[in-house]
């Protein structure tokens, strides 16, 4: 019996997968899908290289990123060519000046020409340490900070990274100052003498890169110039670097010694004498570190959330 030719003609895909409305979705549905995971896949990778989260590669993404920085730091501080001049040629200026006929005089232990050579390589590198503040601030003013945050970059590296180009700037006027003592004034030390002395000066000035620290993020950078003058010349009195801390009344002397950049510079001096500060000196830099550190934390928590 022959079947109802219009039933046989009927096709037998379902009426759903020929309604262009479903065909559609579902093509919208995997571009979505596909779209999610590439950009799953975008974000993992970008974890890996701005965070550095993922596992067995987050400690050395983020000491690539911190020495790649340092890096940069260090050959930009380089261009600064008035920078370099006070921090380099300075120093060994007023060495010259302050130590031309004082053949034979001493100051406390030591000769004068050994006294002024210890006293403006502190100068130079004290001048060094404290120029963070000003990169600091220029850098807030100008939002570079809040584009390194979107970077590997983590906050606390950014601080570290400014003392570190600041105490590796700092050596390059100790060896300056070092060499033209023995050029101008025949000042010839052991190289244990010398490697000491820049070591402890250097020490010395641990709590001065705190404070510039929180400089940075205190003052404003219209106003850098004119307070850093200030401050770089109390630094520079307070530790006996323009008149020896001998010749000051007793009452100053004391209040003198309390202060970090005395004992900066008299850590250097006391290793040319054959000792070291002393108890006194290590406790009154732990005390002044911890002290300014603290208000360089404070002061870098505040700008965080500030900006």
């Amino acid at each position: 019996m022959t079947g109802n030719p219009a039933t046989a003609s009927t096709p037998a895909a379902s009426p759903r997968a020929a309604d262009p409305t479903t065909t559609s979705a579902t093509a919208t549905s995997a571009t979505a899908t596909s779209a999610t995971a590439t950009s799953a896949t975008a974000v993992r990778s970008a974890g890996i290289r701005a965070g550095g989260t993922q596992a067995g590669s987050g400690t050395a993404d983020a000491v690539l990123t911190y020495v790649r920085y340092v890096r940069s730091e260090i050959t930009r501080v380089w261009r600064n060519t008035r920078l370099l001049i006070f921090t380099l040629l300075l120093p060994i200026i007023l060495f010259g000046a302050f130590t031309a006929g004082s053949a034979g005089d001493r100051l406390g232990d030591l000769a004068v020409a050994p006294y002024i050579m210890i006293s403006m390589a502190s100068f130079g590198a004290m001048n060094a340490v404290l120029g963070s503040a000003g990169r600091i601030a220029t850098e807030r003013s100008i939002g570079w900070n809040r584009q390194l945050r979107l970077t590997a970059l983590t906050g606390p590296q950014y601080v570290l990274a400014k003392a570190t180009t600041g105490f590796t700037l700092a050596v390059l006027p100790i060896v300056a100052v070092f060499g033209a003592g023995d050029a101008m004034r025949g000042i010839r030390l052991s190289a244990g003498t010398y490697l000491g002395a820049g070591a402890s000066i250097l020490l010395g000035l641990v709590p001065l890169a705190a404070f510039a620290i929180w400089l940075g993020y205190l003052v404003r950078p219209e106003n850098m110039q004119a307070i850093t003058g200030g401050v770089f010349s109390l630094l520079a009195l307070a530790g006996g670097i323009w008149v020896p801390v001998e010749n000051f009344p007793g009452w100053l002397a004391d209040v003198v010694k309390l202060l970090p950049m005395y004992w900066s510079a008299q850590a250097g001096r006391a290793v040319l004498a054959g000792g070291w500060i002393g108890g006194r000196g290590l406790a009154t830099l732990a005390v002044w570190t911890v002290v300014l550190g603290a208000a360089a934390g404070r002061a870098y928590l505040r700008d965080q959330l500030r900006t």
